[in-house]
């Protein structure tokens, strides 16, 4: 191998391994040289930032030399104040030495008066405490020796602080709902050494019990309490209560008795009841102050609708009420003790106030009722004079607050009534003579008697018939008023009440057994006339005995009928000397014509001058009032026109005409009254009635006489009754009627 190509060779290779070398290294370098390029290149980035923010900062240095320059300025101002606090504070810290100093010398001197309130206060606390009724506001101020001895009231016992919370206090707020205290003067504080004083004063608690709260105690007390500072706190030791009740009048001027007051609350409830009974109230009403479960026991004699026995509960009380009110239709009643000596005294009330059982007893041992059976009912129409011996006993109910019986006791007794009213009969129908008139009749002739507001027209022809059969023609005959006693509704009427009574009499006798008779022995009426309303009945009462002065006895037999008119009623069916007994009701008992016009005119040449006209129903008939002269159209009167029509209802009128040119009657008297009576405004001959109607006139005391005048004048005498009275039977044929009586010319008359 040629050396030089094998130095060229070796050459080459160290050539190749040079330039692999310097390839190499230029790679290193070149990588070098591109992160320094990158470096740079950061840098050059960086450096423009910085230049940024130097041109920031070299564009906001006169702001910050400026804010640095007034910072500063403050900073000297405050480092100025600074020194200023700083020497306060120094100087107030002297001060503050100054005063502390003065603090332990003045403490030294008022240490001793501080305690001494404080001790004060915690009494307070508890009194409090006990008053607010909780045991957190008194226990924290006991100290754990702590003991009490309590005398007198209320729960006296000795106590420790464990007993004392879970006894005496736990009994006194479960006891006493409301709760008030004072001293009657400012407590007294006493120090036994440096750190123990005594606190005493005359306390007195105001106490309303829970369980009656209607019992208002006080309790006044001398109380004293041991006060020590212990760890700095002033706690109390002991205490010793000596208490004693007193009555709130005691303690405040003017405030009535507890028991006066109660006492009144349950005599009220008492007496409300006692006039419910009389009152006859709902028996809900009666019973309201009984409690649920009381008992109402009545021993002793009560009247046939009532039972005697045990009630037990409200229910059972109330049905008793019921039976009471529906057997009595009015009571009387009032309330009494009465004495061993006779004195009458008011009930008595006995209040018992306790804590937990306030009670009651009301006594009155004569509690009469004068009570008036209800008809329908058993014994009716008596009156029972019922004596109660009441006695009722009362418990306060706190739940409601009010008292209520829960008993009563009833001891019953019958008496008769007179030994309460003395002189009223209740029981016996009484009927005293109070008005009398009496005339003797002659049969012939009959006759009028009057008394008060009462006429009675004993018709010509009218014997008396005595109880032998036999007849009177000449006898007495009285019409008697008498007042009535004991006397009450007819049976069945409780709507009509009696008002007095009145009686026929002959010979001075009142009984059934005589009668008002014809010559042949028929029954021959009296016509009775009475001043009265058309709310006046009556009834027929006999049975009984009179002795002249007194008619005692007897009962309702049966309902009067009567015909009314204006003012005035008639009966005409009378004809025995018995009782008939007035009986006022609240409505009209029967309805009288009713007045009504119609035109009159001349009749057989004489002129009217005034009418009277009414309705009238001819199936109740009716009384006319005209002036002075009373017309009697009786039940069942029924009119005939000429044209044979027969009139039920039909106008009736008492048509009055001048009597001016009229003759003298036949007898030679002088007219001075003519009237006649109408049919629907029609005088005339050819009407006709069916009975007969009754004309009462009343007239001078002088001898007067009646006659019919017609077409041809006088055509024949009426009869006449009395010198008072002038009756007329009007027949079914009717015209007009003159009345004559002697005036200036009696001495030329020919009768």
């Amino acid at each position: 191998m040629d050396v030089k190509i094998v130095g060229f060779a070796v050459m080459f290779v160290i050539l190749l391994i040079a330039a692999l070398a310097g390839f190499y290294e230029y790679s290193t370098i070149s990588s070098k040289y591109t992160s320094l390029q990158s470096s740079y290149s950061s840098a050059t980035s960086q450096i423009s930032s910085l230049n940024a923010s130097l041109m920031y900062a070299k564009n906001n240095e006169s702001y910050y030399m400026k804010l640095a320059e007034n910072n500063y300025t403050a900073y000297t101002k405050l480092e100025a104040m600074y020194s200023a606090l700083e020497h306060n504070y120094s100087m107030l810290m002297q001060m503050y030495k100054e005063l502390e100093a003065n603090y332990s010398q003045a403490i030294s001197h008022v240490g001793a008066q501080y305690l001494e309130g404080a001790s004060l206060d915690t009494v307070y606390l508890v009194w409090d405490g006990i008053a607010i009724e909780n045991p957190n506001d008194v226990t924290p101020y006991l100290a754990p020796n702590f003991t009490a001895k309590i005398t007198g009231v209320p729960f006296p016992g000795t106590y420790n602080l464990q007993t004392f919370n879970a006894t005496w206090l736990a009994n006194f707020f479960s006891t006493y709902e409301t709760v008030y205290f004072y001293t009657t003067a400012l407590p007294t504080v006493t120090q036994e050494n440096n750190n123990t004083f005594v606190v005493s004063a005359i306390l007195q608690y105001f106490v309303a019990p829970t369980q009656d709260p209607v019992y208002l105690q006080v309790f006044n007390a001398s109380f004293t309490a041991t006060v020590q500072i212990i760890n700095g706190k002033p706690l109390i030791t002991s205490i010793t209560w000596n208490g004693n009740e007193v009555p709130p009048s005691a303690v405040i001027a003017g405030y009535p008795s507890q028991h006066q007051l109660e006492g009144n609350v349950v005599l009220s409830e008492v007496l409300s009841e006692i006039n419910a009974l009389g009152g006859e109230f709902a028996p809900n009403v009666i019973a309201q102050n009984f409690a649920p479960n009381a008992i109402l026991n009545i021993t002793g004699p009560l009247p046939p609708g009532l039972k005697n026995g045990t009630y037990m509960g409200l229910n059972n009380i109330e049905m008793f009420f019921s039976q009471w009110d529906n057997y009595f239709i009015f009571v009387a009643e009032y309330s009494q003790n009465l004495l061993p000596n006779g004195t009458a005294v008011p009930p008595s009330v006995s209040v018992t106030l306790m804590p937990n059982m306030t009670m009651a007893v009301v006594k009155a041992n004569v509690t009469p009722f004068i009570a008036f059976v209800n008809q329908g009912q058993p014994g009716f129409p008596g009156i029972y004079d019922i004596h109660v011996d009441l006695t009722a006993y009362l418990v306060y109910n706190s739940t409601t607050a009010t008292w209520q019986i829960v008993k009563e006791d009833w001891v019953t007794s019958l008496i008769p009534i007179q030994q309460d009213t003395m002189f009223y009969n209740f029981n016996t129908p009484t009927f005293n003579v109070v008005a009398e008139s009496t005339v003797t009749v002659n049969a012939s002739k009959g006759a009028v008697v009057q008394a008060g507001n009462i006429v009675t027209i004993v018709q010509p022809g009218t014997y008396a018939e005595l109880p032998n059969g036999s007849l009177l023609s000449i006898y007495n005959f009285s019409l008697v008023i008498m007042s009535v006693q004991a006397v009450y509704s007819p049976p069945g009427y409780g709507n009509l009440t009696p008002t007095y009574a009145f009686a026929f009499a002959i010979n001075g006798h009142i009984s059934p057994l005589y009668s008002l008779v014809t010559e042949n022995k028929t029954a021959r009426p009296a016509i009775t006339i009475v001043y009265a309303p058309d709310t006046w009945t009556s009834w027929t009462w006999f049975g009984g005995t009179f002795n002249g002065t007194t008619y005692i006895g007897g009962s309702y037999k049966f309902a009067d009928h009567w015909i009314y008119g204006n003012g005035v009623m008639v009966n005409v069916q009378f004809f025995k000397p018995v009782i008939w007994i007035f009986e006022a009701s609240q409505a009209p008992v029967a309805t009288p014509p009713t007045p009504a016009t119609v035109s009159v005119g001349e009749a057989y040449g004489l002129t009217p001058v005034n009418a009277y006209t009414y309705t009238v129903n001819g199936k109740e008939g009716g009384v006319i009032v005209a002036g002075n002269i009373i017309v009697v159209i009786k039940p069942g009167t029924y009119v005939e026109t000429p044209q044979q029509q027969n009139l039920t209802t039909y106008n009736f009128s008492v048509v009055f005409y001048a009597t001016s040119g009229l003759p003298n009657a036949p007898t030679g008297q002088t007219p001075f009254l003519a009237f006649a009576y109408a049919f629907n405004g029609n005088v005339n001959f050819s009407y006709y009635a069916t009975q007969s109607f009754i004309t009462i006139i009343t007239a001078p005391s002088q001898e007067a006489e009646m006659w019919t005048w017609g077409a041809k004048g006088y055509m024949f005498e009426d009869p006449r009754d009395s010198d008072h009275l002038v009756r007329s039977f009007l027949f079914p044929l009717r015209t007009r009627y003159l009345i004559y009586a002697i005036a200036t010319l009696v001495l030329n008359s020919s009768r």
